[in-house]
C-alpha cells in the first residue's frame, strides 16, 4: 500500500482495488496513529455547529487531530494572521520598514472595537502596528496597514485571498483585513494551520512578534488576548479571534525540545473553555508525535542512469512495495542509504520471483534464486557507481533554503515525482539538488521530496510552480 503527499492530506492510490485500499490506509491511519477522538473533544463539539479543531506536527504538517477540519466557519481575529503574513512579506522585500509611519485614515479610525482608538489623521510605526495586532488585535490598526499596503482594504483582502489560494488555503475567502463579521469572509480549522505554519517557517524572524505578551503604546498598556501563554508550557504564539458568529477562536503554537505543533479550534463557547480544550489537544499532539522520529539531515538524492530508473519503474509492482516497505520497517534496508535501497528492492525481486522484468531493464546484473523453503533471499546485485552531474548553483553562494513538494510512504514515488517537478519548473528554478528526508513515524517510512539549493526568494518563487509546496528555511 502506498499513499502520495502525505503532508498535505491528499492521498493518491495506485492499482487494483484502490477503494478498499484507500478505506484500509485510513482504518490504519485513524486506529493507530490519530487514534479516537476523546470523550472531552466529543462533548465539547456535540450540538456546536461552529466548532472544528485540527493539531498539526509543523515539520512535516502529519495531522495529530483533526474534527470537522474542512467545515467552512468564521475565522474572525485569526484573519489578522494574513494581515500581518503580508506585512512580514512587504517587509522582507523592502517595500516597507518597521520605522515607516502608516496613516490613520477615517476609514480605519471608525472601526468598532476591539481598537487602539488613534483618531483619523494621526500615524503609527509599522512595528508599533505589528504588535498593536498582535496583542490588543486592534481592528483600526489593521484597516490602516491593509491601506497602506495595498492603498484600499477592498484591494488589499484580494491580495490576502490571492496569497491564501497560494499557500494552499483552498477554503479561504477574506474580504477584509481585520475579521470583523462579513458572511462573505470564511475559512477552515485546516486552511488556518497552513497558514500558521507557512508564517512559521517562512517568516521565523518575524514569528517571533506572536510571543509578545504585553505592549505599551502612549502610556496605555495592553495585555495579549492570548492568556494560554502564561499557562501553557512551551506556547509562544499565535492569534485569538471572536465575533458571535464565530465563537472563541484560537491558533495555538508550542514547543517542546526540538518538536513544534500547531493547534486551531474554532467555535468555543467562552474562552475559558476554549483554552482548556486546546491544552488537552496540544498534550494529546505532544504525546503521539514521540512516535514520530525526523531526520535531522536530508539525503541527497543521487542522479541515475535510464536503466536504473527502467527498474525501479519494472520494480513497482504492489507485492513489491509491500516487501519494501516491510524491510524498511524492520530494519533491514536503511532508507538513508540509495544503494541498500537499490539492493533491497533487487532482493526483493529475486524473493517474489519478480526476476525476469527486473534483468530486463538492468541487463547484466546478476540475482541470486531465491529458496522457497527458507523464505529469504540473496542477491548478488552491486549497485553502479554513479556520478551525480554537477548541477549549476542558483546563486552565487550556497543558497541554505529548500522547498517541500510532499510525503510518500514509496521511495520509488518519491523519486518520481521529484523528477516529475523537475521536469516542469522553468529554469533556473529547475537547477535545484534533489533531497530526501527520511521520516520514521508508528506506521512506518515517509520519505519527504524536497528541492535544495535556493535563495529564500527563489523558493518562494519556485512554490508558484508547484501545487503542494511550502518554503523550508535553514534551520528547519
Amino acid at each position: 500500500m502506498t499513499f502520495n503527499r502525505a503532508y498535505t492530506g491528499c492521498n493518491h492510490f495506485d492499482g487494483f482495488s484502490a477503494s478498499v485500499r484507500r478505506a484500509a490506509f485510513l482504518f490504519t491511519l485513524v486506529i493507530l496513529f490519530l487514534g479516537i477522538a476523546s470523550v472531552h473533544t466529543s462533548a465539547f463539539a456535540k450540538g456546536n455547529p461552529k466548532y472544528a479543531s485540527i493539531v498539526m506536527d509543523a515539520d512535516t504538517g502529519l495531522i495529530l487531530h483533526q474534527r470537522y477540519a474542512n467545515k467552512s466557519l468564521h475565522p474572525a481575529s485569526l484573519t489578522k494572521v494574513m494581515t500581518l503574513l503580508l506585512t512580514f512579506e512587504a517587509l522582507e522585500q523592502g517595500r516597507i520598514s518597521l520605522g515607516d509611519r502608516v496613516r490613520i485614515s477615517r476609514h480605519a479610525a471608525n472601526m468598532v472595537p476591539s481598537k487602539l482608538g488613534l483618531p483619523a489623521g494621526s500615524s503609527i510605526r509599522v512595528k508599533d502596528a505589528i504588535y498593536a495586532l498582535v496583542t490588543k488585535s486592534a481592528n483600526d490598526v489593521a484597516v490602516a496597514l491593509a491601506e497602506h499596503l495595498a492603498g484600499s482594504e477592498r484591494n488589499f483582502a484580494q491580495r490576502m485571498t490571492l496569497k491564501a489560494h497560494d499557500i494552499g488555503m483552498t477554503r479561504t475567502t477574506f474580504v477584509n483585513a481585520s475579521g470583523l463579521h462579513d458572511e462573505r469572509q470564511v475559512s477552515t480549522a485546516r486552511d488556518m494551520a497552513k497558514m500558521a505554519r507557512y508564517v512559521i517557517q517562512v517568516y521565523p524572524e518575524y514569528y517571533r512578534y506572536f510571543s509578545r505578551k504585553n505592549f505599551t503604546y502612549n502610556g496605555k498598556t495592553y495585555r495579549n488576548h492570548n492568556r494560554l501563554m502564561d499557562s501553557y508550557s512551551g506556547m509562544d504564539g499565535m492569534k485569538t479571534g471572536y465575533v458571535a458568529a464565530s465563537g472563541f477562536n484560537l491558533i495555538a503554537s508550542a514547543v517542546r525540545g526540538d518538536r513544534r505543533i500547531i493547534g486551531v479550534v474554532f467555535g468555543g463557547r467562552s474562552s475559558k473553555t476554549r483554552n482548556a480544550h486546546m491544552k488537552e489537544l496540544l498534550d494529546q499532539g505532544f504525546g503521539k508525535i514521540e512516535n514520530i522520529r525526523v531526520a535531522k539531515a536530508q539525503v541527497p538524492l543521487p542522479s541515475r542512469k535510464p536503466a536504473i530508473a527502467q527498474a525501479y519503474a519494472a520494480l513497482s509492482s504492489p507485492t513489491l512495495q509491500q516487501g519494501f516497505e516491510r524491510l524498511i520497517g524492520e530494519g533491514d534496508i536503511d532508507p538513508a542509504n540509495s544503494r541498500r535501497i537499490e539492493t533491497g528492492l533487487m532482493a526483493i525481486a529475486a524473493h517474489t520471483g519478480e526476476v525476469a522484468s527486473a534483468q530486463e531493464a538492468m541487463p547484466g546484473i546478476r540475482l541470486a534464486s531465491a529458496s522457497p523453503a527458507s523464505g529469504t533471499a540473496h542477491s548478488t546485485y552491486q549497485a553502479p557507481n554513479v556520478t551525480a552531474p554537477t548541477r549549476p548553483i542558483l546563486t552565487n553562494h550556497n543558497a541554505p533554503w529548500s522547498v517541500q513538494i510532499g510525503a510518500f510512504t514509496s521511495r520509488a514515488a518519491t523519486d518520481k515525482e521529484i523528477q516529475k517537478i523537475l521536469k516542469t519548473l522553468p529554469h533556473p528554478y529547475s537547477n535545484a539538488q534533489p533531497s530526501i528526508a527520511p521520516l520514521r513515524t508508528a506506521e512506518g517510512w515517509l520519505f519527504r521530496a524536497r528541492l535544495s539549493g535556493y535563495t529564500k526568494d527563489e523558493a518562494l518563487a519556485a512554490c508558484n510552480y508547484i501545487r503542494d509546496c511550502l518554503p523550508v528555511a535553514p534551520q528547519n
